[in-house]
């Protein structure tokens, strides 16, 4: 049966009205409180603490000391930071350039791939003979020394940076005699799964855990006892950690001399110095993740895009990049991460978490591709520069060419 449209109107005027239901007596009582909470607010809330500006200086203080555990004693500046990295890493340029060989072409073609495999992720994959030709030449042929520098960089990462819990001897009472080889890894994957719950708290957690290992002063510790005894762990394994280095492949296969060679005191020379850059790598590591936090990165090809654009705080070229145009780079592949970038990320500093800092930026050597009518002018720089060394070699007064060329 169809209902007219006066029969559908005449319904609607009829439904019952919802009202609402009678309030609750015992609302009045949670309106007075929440009126008083209000009350209490403004008095002693946000407003209270802008107006004593005591008040606020001790509060932010407290919440440092929470987060941070901060004082005087664990102050830094990224500066110096950088400034220790550099030293580390300069020392081992220094022991590359003085132990390995220069040019890996003197090298069978089966550890020259090796060797560029070993440092996948830093240096493209491809064969030595096509990589030469994309390389700057001074690069190319000095290759032998920036994959050692390489390689000796990685290996500390691998052994400090992405483990640094390895010091700890993994007691289980001060009775316990024997140590877990393993319980810096273990501690390190507790560490991975609470950066996975919360990245910011974790961070918090590996910093303090390293400062409270590494307080070897009363300045930041009430007992030094700790702090001493892991220092002490610090220097017995660095032998070790260069001894592993020299005898591994494909590393091995950079060295002028094998080792150990027929001369002891080269041995001992060579073996020294290494030592001493991973002192200098374990100081880096103690500094790096005493004076911030956060998950540690090293930046390779991928992680700078794989493409050279410009020179920033993150990245910069090889010193055996210089051309008459430094802008004809642009745009260029990286073919090799000579100083790879190290960054933490997921740091934690006062109110700010979720920041980036920066410890060291990125040396790249893009591809080496000469622009239209480059080679031509730098074949004429060179005649020229071939020329004014062959008067320069005259020298001689009773030379009428030499003359003439001085009275010009």
């Amino acid at each position: 049966m169809v209902q007219t449209r006066s029969a559908l109107k005449r319904k609607a005027t009829v439904m019952p009205q919802h009202r609402p239901a009678p309030m609750d007596p015992t609302s009045q009582t949670g309106f007075a409180k929440r009126a008083k909470e209000r009350d209490f607010y403004k008095s002693y809330g946000f407003d209270f603490i802008v107006r004593r500006p005591d008040y606020s200086k001790l509060l932010g203080g407290v919440s440092r000391r929470i987060r941070e555990g901060g004082g005087p004693e664990w102050g830094f500046d990224v500066k110096d930071l950088k400034s220790f990295y550099w030293q580390m890493a300069n020392l081992a340029a220094a022991w590359a350039d003085q132990y390995l060989i220069t040019d890996v072409g003197d090298l069978p073609e089966s550890e020259i791939r090796r060797l560029i495999s070993a440092a996948n992720g830093f240096c493209v994959q491809m064969d030595w003979e096509e990589l030469r030709t994309l390389l700057p030449p001074t690069a190319a042929s000095t290759f032998g020394h920036i994959l050692g520098e390489l390689l000796i960089q990685l290996d500390i990462h691998e052994r400090l940076f992405q483990n640094p819990f390895w010091y700890m001897d993994g007691k289980i009472g001060p009775d316990d005699q024997s140590e877990d080889p393993h319980f810096g890894r273990k501690l390190q994957y507790l560490f991975d799964r609470l950066y996975q719950t919360n990245p910011t708290y974790s961070v918090l957690w590996r910093m303090q855990t390293q400062r409270l290992c590494n307080s070897t002063d009363h300045f930041t510790a009430r007992d030094p006892q700790f702090g001493q005894y892991n220092a002490q762990r610090h220097e017995a394994a660095v032998a070790s950690f260069a001894d592993s280095l020299l005898t591994s492949e494909p590393f091995c296969f950079l060295l002028k001399d094998e080792y150990p060679s027929s001369s002891p005191q080269l041995d001992e020379d060579r073996r020294c110095l290494l030592i001493d850059v991973f002192r200098n790598a374990i100081r880096c590591l103690i500094r790096c993740e005493t004076w911030t936090n956060g998950q540690p990165v090293l930046r390779g090809i991928t992680e700078l895009g794989g493409i050279f654009h410009e020179e920033s705080k993150t990245i910069t070229l090889h010193p055996f990049c210089f051309r008459p145009r430094m802008d004809l780079y642009t745009g260029k592949d990286i073919l090799v991460v000579a100083q790879p970038g190290l960054v933490y990320v997921d740091s934690c500093h006062g109110d700010n978490s979720g920041v980036m800092t920066e410890i060291i930026e990125a040396e790249v050597l893009p591809a080496f591709r000469l622009a239209e009518g480059e080679g031509k002018q730098m074949e004429e720089e060179a005649a020229e520069d071939a020329e004014d060394a062959e008067i320069a070699k005259k020298q001689d007064h009773g030379d009428e060419e030499w003359t003439e060329e001085q009275g010009e």
